[in-house]
């Protein structure tokens, strides 16, 4: 008797996925410190005060990563199954990983240009955006989740990721009025957001 198969068996193992994911996500991380270049013919103390801001938006940038990351893998191992949809999803959600090193090294060359600014919270912005809707589809289409898949962690990603879009999204044109408050939502609005959502949820645990 031939065994039934998955309705969408064309993707039946995601290692390769899953692979290809940890590989960009460690090599965004590797190019953040690239950008990181000692300034010639000054002393000492001076280039390494000129290379603050630069060092500053990489922590910023590689702890955003790094955050994501943990999401991500955090979430897509309650996945089992796979299909073109989630597949496409999971890739355009790549680009936007593989733009994080150009976007930071423009904030790091410009720190304090509202233009540059925007350009890292419009990275991030299209990064929670496509995570949004990868895991939407996958909250959507139940068929595709492990057999003791935890459901409301793939809703917590889902609405974190979506609140944490609204967040950079106002960050863009309060780059304008004040780049110093952009700043402050890079910092902290994503943990504040994590932290809440995991308060809301421990009582329901």
């Amino acid at each position: 008797m031939k065994t039934p198969q998955h309705p969408n068996s064309q993707f039946p193992e995601l290692a390769r996925l899953v692979t290809l994911i940890d590989g960009v996500y460690a090599v965004a991380l590797t190019l953040l410190v690239l950008d990181l270049k000692l300034p010639q013919n000054t002393d000492l103390a001076a280039a390494l005060r000129q290379m603050l801001p630069g060092f500053l938006v990489y922590l910023i940038t590689f702890a955003s990563i790094a955050g994501y990351w943990m999401i991500h893998h955090g979430t897509f191992r309650h996945i089992a199954h796979g299909d073109g949809r989630l597949v496409f999803l999971s890739l355009l959600n790549l680009l936007f990983v593989t733009l994080f090193p150009l976007s930071a090294s423009i904030v790091g060359g410009h720190p304090l240009e509202p233009l540059a600014t925007a350009c890292l919270s419009a990275n991030s912005l299209l990064y929670c955006t496509t995570s949004w809707a990868t895991w939407s589809y996958a909250a959507a289409n139940r068929h595709l989740l492990a057999q003791k898949a935890d459901y409301r962690r793939l809703q917590q990603a889902e609405r974190m990721m979506l609140l944490v879009a609204v967040g950079l999204a106002l960050a863009i044109p309060l780059a304008f009025v004040n780049v110093y408050l952009t700043y402050a939502i890079w910092i902290l609005y994503t943990p504040v957001v994590g932290l809440w959502l995991r308060a809301r949820r421990r009582p329901s645990a």
